[in-house]
């Protein structure tokens, strides 16, 4: 069960993708705390037993393609073309990612109104409208708009997608049903990055066309969704708010959000002076420092060290697809180890790949762009062991039940991939890129620093 929650987080291209692949699994981390097992393991008869593939299923895979693999080479680039401005594209990949802030709705809407396709499909339609917009058009206020409608429609369609199996599949077929539908998206985001390695020979307006074109395709196969009615999704939520256990095991710890309508407010006087609390900045601290990075890249690697976007691509693309296989390892060392120790390991890793990228940066010398491609990737296949760990040590220390914990977890998170994308940006055009991977130094230092304040948890 713990693994099969770590494949819900399958490596991204951003942080901020993680806010709604760890949104979308909701519903699969609230049934398997259920004890009434009368109605979801009762046999669908849809499929023949081992038949766990649906046609669907391949708008998740376009889905990972377009925005988890093509997107973040080509919109930073595209942005820089346009406006000729690091800020302008941090301010552009935090307005995007303004719509992670926004995904804790829609599993409610979905649920409460039984509109589970309808979410899919309008979700798909709007980021290929959104793309399509974004290639065509030279005005920076009109980018940010259609930044952060694309934003909303990408977590539009994150959050629903595992509510297709729960509701509809008993539990038994779970396990295979979700893990094949993780191995389509995240198929998807590498095919993606190597697409956009192939398309780096023409003009990126064009390349982004495609990708509008590729999530148009998507809307079809999201037509052969199940249909969940309002009255299935009432049912489950009754069942399984009731009775909900309070005691936090090591495999409850990995369970995801309980109830996405959070009242941040009322919780503020339970999470003051609290391990809690203080996790939750240290996760702030680490997020903000990689988004900088992640989200210019691209950019960074283009103006700096005259990488093209094939080159770019390709190594995304191969630590992207080796970072898929280390969420199982990553769920084995927290268990045996403890998500804090686990945390702590890993950000040490982390920060240094980013003392190597600020000092590759600085010196000049034969080597450096494939020493500079090589912490890049640590960089990248570092996130499955944080994710994993910092969703674990969330549940452990959340005073008021996993579920709403997780929620702010990905609030923090999506508000960090803002600030990181936003501040980054900034810092490159005032002091060069040199003081983006300055700002992930200091960053990671002081969340690793301050983590060992936090006691060691099993």
């Amino acid at each position: 069960m713990v693994r099969f929650m770590l494949r819900a987080s399958i490596g991204s291209a951003s942080p901020a993708y993680e806010v709604g692949l760890i949104m979308r699994n909701r519903a699969f981390g609230q049934l398997v705390i259920s004890k009434n097992t009368s109605f979801t393991d009762r046999p669908t008869g849809r499929l023949v037993q081992g038949r766990w593939v649906e046609p669907w299923y391949l708008s998740y895979a376009i889905l990972g393609c377009t925005m988890g693999g093509m997107f973040p080479i080509l919109l930073p680039l595209l942005a820089l073309k346009r406006f000729s401005s690091t800020s302008q594209v941090g301010l552009v990949m935090a307005a995007f990612n303004f719509g992670g802030l926004m995904a804790p709705i829609w599993g409610s809407v979905a649920d409460r109104y039984g509109i589970h396709r309808g979410l899919l499909s309008g979700g798909l339609i709007i980021i290929s409208i959104s793309l399509a917009a974004l290639s065509i058009a030279n005005i920076f206020a009109v980018w940010l708009g259609l930044a952060v409608i694309l934003g909303v429609g990408v977590f539009v369609a994150m959050t629903v997608g595992n509510l297709f199996i729960v509701e509809i599949h008993p539990k038994v077929e779970w396990n295979e049903r979700i893990g094949w539908l993780q191995t389509f998206n995240s198929g998807g985001q590498v095919i993606g990055m190597l697409l956009a390695a192939a398309l780096s020979q023409i003009d990126l307006s064009s390349s982004l066309l495609i990708a509008a074109s590729l999530i148009a395709v998507a809307v079809l196969p999201s037509c052969l969704t199940p249909q969940v009615s309002h009255e299935t999704a009432g049912y489950r939520s009754a069942s399984l708010y009731h009775g909900h256990l309070c005691h936090r095991t090591q495999e409850s710890s990995y369970l995801p959000v309980k109830d996405f309508r959070i009242n941040i407010s009322r919780h503020l006087s339970s999470v003051r002076n609290t391990p809690f609390e203080h996790f939750m900045g240290i996760w702030f601290l680490c997020v903000a420092g990689a988004a900088a990075i992640l989200t210019l890249y691209p950019v960074m690697m283009q103006e700096v060290y005259g990488i093209g976007q094939e080159l770019l691509s390709l190594n995304f693309a191969v630590a992207m697809g080796l970072s898929v296989f280390l969420y199982t390892q990553a769920g084995h060392l927290a268990h045996r180890f403890g998500p804090t120790r686990v945390l702590r390991s890993f950000l040490g890793v982390r920060l240094m790949a980013f003392i190597s990228f600020f000092f590759l940066e600085i010196f000049q010398f034969d080597g450096q762009v494939q020493l500079v491609l090589l912490s890049f990737s640590a960089i990248v296949l570092c996130w499955p062991f944080l994710i994993v760990s910092g969703t674990a040590l969330t549940a452990l220390l959340s005073p008021f039940g996993e579920g709403e914990g997780m929620g702010l977890f990905c609030a923090v998170l999506a508000a960090a991939c803002v600030t990181g994308s936003a501040l980054g940006g900034w810092l490159a055009t005032q002091w060069g890129y040199n003081a983006v991977s300055g700002m992930a130094v200091i960053t990671d230092a002081l969340g690793l620093m301050l983590m060992y304040k936090i006691k060691p948890t099993r």
